[in-house]
């Protein structure tokens, strides 16, 4: 019996282009003339770059039901496979708060730090909802045991998320829940991304990346065929389906909610961008498909090195080095051009270190496992000794 191969590259290229244009967004966010924000071009930006937060959700729930099938009965059982995914999951979680910390060092913590910048420290990111989302698939997969009811599941969990976004957001939770929690449910106390409605493009992709591995397993047994044709057909017609059932329903969802905000909260913007998103994705498998991906690929390699990638680059963009910070140093004095040669640096600089990175795992564990002590210890000595001030 020939099986699929192992790596699925239409998943890296998506979660590639999303860290792309992820980086784009983020320099022209913190870069741009004020003045050019009211232009023709700069809406058009904002709608593209729109999209990518979904698919870099969407990709990362593929990647979740791709490689969970892997381990599907070590995740199961109460061993040392599950307590390594959880944890995986749990230190993302951590990077995600790391990256609000109000400034890196000890004693500003204990001694100077206001109400205002823990508020911030809080805040719900993308790491975050990625994190907390994949530990309550993993909750999931525990109690219903079977890939079948988990992604069912997921499935009904996420138009339940949309559904109720709009109610969600209209609650200061926080005068009920301790602010942390508060946090993950609407934007009231400054997320970018609440579990609603942001949580259901990473749940959709745990669907998608489920029907795919059906797909496999069929054409695993049939031993011929190409295992994504049919998916590719299905998730093409699904795309097209959200899209026009968005359109459908914005009507009935304008007046069924007392408090309603199409770009924000609406179950049919949401279902919308998922159109997209699903979209998207089937380009990504029919490019792989007819072009293939080679080894080299850029695209691939900043899918596969994401996380570092994602953290890496806003550390350089927003972090403090001392009393230096590029976005507080450069903001809105860049025109497009300006922009882009920031883009391209900063694009540049993640490659180098993403190929460098990959190169690194894929050689000896004591090389991978010294270097990521030794850049423990530069952090650890950089918290507690702060020689940046």
């Amino acid at each position: 019996m020939t099986r699929p191969s192992q790596r699925i590259q239409s998943i890296d290229l998506l979660r590639g282009w999303a860290v792309i244009v992820m980086v784009e967004t983020h320099v022209l966010n913190a870069t741009l003339l004020q003045s050019l924000w009211s232009g023709a071009v700069f809406p058009v930006l904002t709608f593209m770059n729109g999209l990518v937060a979904p698919a870099f959700l969407f990709a990362s729930g593929m990647a979740y039901a791709v490689t969970t099938r892997r381990k599907l009965k070590d995740y199961l059982v109460c061993g040392p496979a599950l307590f390594r995914q959880v944890g995986r999951l749990l230190s993302i979680l951590a990077i995600g708060y790391l990256l609000h910390i109000p400034r890196f060092n000890f004693h500003h913590l204990l001694y100077e730090v206001g109400a205002e910048a823990w508020v911030n420290f809080f805040q719900v990111d993308v790491l975050h909802c990625i994190a907390v989302t994949l530990l309550f698939l993993q909750v999931m997969l525990s109690v219903f045991r079977t890939e079948e009811r988990t992604y069912r599941a997921a499935a009904i969990v996420a138009v339940l998320v949309a559904l109720a976004t709009p109610l969600v957001w209209n609650v200061d939770w926080a005068t009920a829940l301790p602010l942390p929690l508060a946090a993950y449910l609407n934007s009231m106390h400054g997320s970018l991304f609440p579990l609603f409605p942001w949580s259901v493009f990473l749940l959709a992709g745990a669907v998608a990346g489920h029907l795919l591995n059906r797909a496999r397993d069929r054409q695993a047994e049939a031993e011929a065929g190409d295992a994504t044709d049919r998916f590719r057909s299905l998730l093409g017609w699904g795309a097209l389906a959200a899209v026009l059932v968005s359109f459908a329903m914005e009507p009935v969802a304008a007046c069924l909610y007392p408090a309603y905000d199409y770009w924000k909260t609406s179950p049919s913007f949401v279902l919308f961008r998922l159109g997209l998103v699903m979209a998207l994705t089937v380009v990504m498998f029919v490019y792989e498909k007819h072009r293939g991906v080679s080894s080299g690929s850029v695209v691939a390699l900043f899918g596969r090195e994401s996380l570092i990638v994602y953290v890496t680059h806003l550390v350089l963009i927003y972090g403090k080095f001392g009393s230096f910070c590029f976005a507080e140093r450069v903001r809105g004095s860049f025109d497009y051009g300006e922009a882009l040669i920031a883009t391209s640096t900063l694009l540049l600089l993640m490659y180098v270190l993403a190929f460098a990175w990959s190169r690194v795992k894929r050689g000896s564990p004591r090389i991978r496992y010294a270097l990521e002590f030794a850049v423990l210890a530069v952090f650890l000595v950089i918290f507690f000794a702060d020689p940046f001030s």
